[in-house]
C-alpha cells in the first residue's frame, strides 16, 4: 500500500462505548488499536448462534447418516482457509472489503458487489434475529403469557434488532469489546446443553441405523450438505476481514491467518456437528423448541438466554459491516447512519420470515444462492490481493471525486466464468445446474465457483501487478 496517502489520524477515533468516526475509508496507522489477542473472543462470539447449528442440522435433514453428516461438517468448515488469507489483505490496505474489491472491479464496477454484500448482510440479520426471536417466544411462553401473539414477536423483534444495531452504530472498538463476554458465556451454555443432551435416553439410539442411500447418492448429498454448511465462511468473506482491519499494518500474517482460520474452523466444526446430533435426536425445525425436551428447565432457560445473546453477538458485526458495504455503493450517509437504515430494512426482512415465509426454506435456499455469488466474487478479489501482495494504492480504490477507475473488465469477465460454473454445479431446492443434474444431484458450486473465478483472474494478469489501474 502506498503509504504516502496515509495520514496521521483522529485522535480518539475508535473509543470502546464511543462513536467510531471512520466508516468505509482507510484505517491510518495511528489509529489501529486492535490487539491479535482479540481475534479469537471477536470470532468464538460471532460464530456461537444458532445460524452454525442449523446448518449442521440441514446434513441430517437431506438424509446422511451422523458419521457422513458429522464428515461434512468438517469439509464444508475448510473455505475458513480464504477467510484467513482474506484478512491479512484487510489489515495490510486497512479497508473494509466492499472498498478492497474495487482493485479487482474498479470503483463503478464494484458497486453491484458492493450493493450484493450490503442485501446478503441484511438477509443474514434477519436470519439471526428470527432465531433470537424463536428464543423470546419461548421465554415469554414459559413466563405464562402467549407465546403466538403478534404483539409478542413484534417486542422480541424490536428487542433483537435495537441491541444488536445499537453496538454496531457505536462501532468496531465496542463490538470488540463486548464479544469476549458473548464468546466465554454463550461457549459455557452452549457445552452444558451438549453435554445434558447426549445423556438423555434418546442418546442411546444415536449411532444406530439411519437412511440407506446407494454410494453415488451418499456422495451427491454429502456435497449438498457440505455446500450449505460451506455457504457460512463463504459468505464471510465479503464482510469478516473488515472486523481485524484495525490490526497493525506489520501484523505478522502468518500470526492473523492462524488466529482467524483456527478461532473459526474449529468452533464451526464442533456448532454444525452439535447441529448434527440435535437433528439426529429431534424435530430441529425450531432449534430451540426442538431441545425443549431433552434438557432440565434450569438448562433450558439458561439456552433460550444464549441464544438471545448469540443472535446479538452474531448480528452486532453484521450490522456493522453490512452500514460499510451501503457506504461503498455511494451512499451518502455517515457510517452510523447507514447503520441505522440497515437495521430498517432488515426489520421488514424480519417481519416476512416471521409472518409469511417458513424458516427452512428461506435458509436453504438463501445458502444456495448465496454461494453461487459471493465465492466467485471473492475469487477474483482474492486472486488480485495475492498477485499484487496487497499492494495497493488509496487513490485507486477509494479516490477524489472525478477520478475513479470506471470498470475492470478483467475482473467481471473472471467473475462471470466463475458465476456460470457456480451456477451450472449448483444444487439448491429453487434449482439444480445442468451438471449438478448430469452428476446426480452432486453440488460443487461451493467448490468451483471461487476457484475458477480466481484462476480466470490470474491468467488475465501479468505475474505481478502494480496499483490498480483500468484493464
Amino acid at each position: 500500500m502506498d503509504l504516502s496517502e496515509d495520514d496521521a489520524g483522529i485522535e480518539n477515533g475508535n473509543p470502546v462505548f464511543g462513536l467510531e468516526v471512520r466508516g468505509f475509508e482507510h484505517i491510518p496507522e495511528a489509529e489501529r488499536n486492535m490487539r491479535l489477542s482479540q481475534i479469537a473472543p471477536l470470532w468464538l462470539g460471532a460464530n456461537m448462534n444458532m445460524i452454525s447449528i442449523s446448518l449442521g442440522c440441514v446434513a441430517v435433514v437431506s438424509g446422511l447418516n451422523i458419521w457422513l453428516a458429522l464428515g461434512a461438517c468438517v469439509v464444508g468448515n475448510l473455505p475458513y482457509l480464504y477467510l484467513g488469507v482474506a484478512s491479512i489483505g484487510s489489515v495490510r490496505v486497512g479497508v473494509p472489503i466492499t472498498t478492497l474489491s474495487r482493485a479487482a472491479y474498479g470503483v463503478h464496477g464494484n458497486v453491484l458487489h458492493a450493493g450484493l454484500s450490503w442485501l446478503a448482510s441484511v438477509c443474514f440479520e434477519a436470519l439471526n434475529t428470527v432465531f433470537g426471536v424463536f428464543a423470546w417466544v419461548s421465554l415469554i411462553g414459559l413466563l405464562g403469557f402467549d407465546p403466538h401473539s403478534v404483539a409478542a414477536k413484534l417486542f422480541a423483534v424490536a428487542v433483537q434488532l435495537a441491541v444488536g444495531g445499537g453496538v454496531a452504530v457505536l462501532g468496531h472498538a465496542t463490538m470488540v469489546y463486548l464479544q469476549k463476554f458473548f464468546a466465554v458465556t454463550l461457549g459455557v451454555v452452549l457445552l452444558a446443553v451438549f453435554w445434558a443432551s447426549l445423556t438423555t435416553p434418546a442418546a442411546a439410539a444415536l449411532w444406530q441405523g439411519h437412511m440407506h442411500l446407494s454410494p453415488w447418492a451418499a456422495a451427491a448429498t454429502f456435497m449438498v450438505a457440505c455446500s450449505v454448511i460451506a455457504s457460512q465462511p463463504i459468505s464471510y468473506l465479503y464482510n469478516g476481514p473488515d472486523w481485524v482491519r484495525y490490526l497493525p499494518q506489520q501484523t505478522s500474517g502468518r500470526a492473523i491467518f492462524v488466529r482467524v482460520f483456527w478461532w473459526t474452523f474449529g468452533p464451526c466444526v464442533v456448532l454444525t456437528g452439535m447441529g448434527v446430533i440435535w437433528a439426529t435426536l429431534g424435530d430441529m425445525s425450531d432449534p430451540v423448541a426442538g431441545l425443549k425436551p431433552l434438557l432440565p428447565r434450569w438448562l433450558y432457560l439458561a439456552l433460550i438466554g444464549a441464544v438471545i445473546a448469540g443472535s446479538v453477538a452474531n448480528n452486532a458485526p453484521t450490522f456493522y459491516s453490512s452500514g460499510l458495504s451501503l457506504q461503498a455503493t455511494g451512499v451518502r450517509l455517515s457510517r452510523w447512519m447507514a447503520t441505522l437504515l440497515d437495521i430498517a430494512v432488515s426489520t421488514a426482512a424480519v417481519l416476512y420470515i416471521l409472518f409469511i415465509q417458513d424458516l427452512t426454506s428461506v435458509l436453504n435456499t438463501f445458502a444456495a444462492v448465496l454461494v453461487a455469488w459471493s465465492g466467485p466474487y471473492a475469487g477474483v478479489w482474492l486472486a488480485d490481493g495475492v498477485i499484487r501482495q496487497w499492494r495497493l494504492s488509496l487513490h485507486d480504490i477509494h479516490p477524489l471525486k472525478g477520478q475513479a477507475i470506471g470498470w475492470r473488465k478483467t475482473g467481471w469477465i473472471a467473475f462471470a466464468g466463475g458465476a456460470v460454473t457456480a451456477v451450472a454445479t449448483l444444487h439448491s431446492p429453487v434449482f439444480v445446474g445442468p451438471i449438478a443434474q448430469w452428476l446426480g444431484g452432486m453440488d460443487l458450486s461451493w467448490v468451483l465457483g471461487l476457484l475458477v473465478a480466481g484462476g480466470l483472474y490470474a491468467l488475465m494478469q501479468p505475474s505481478k501487478l502494480g496499483p490498480a489501474h483500468p484493464g
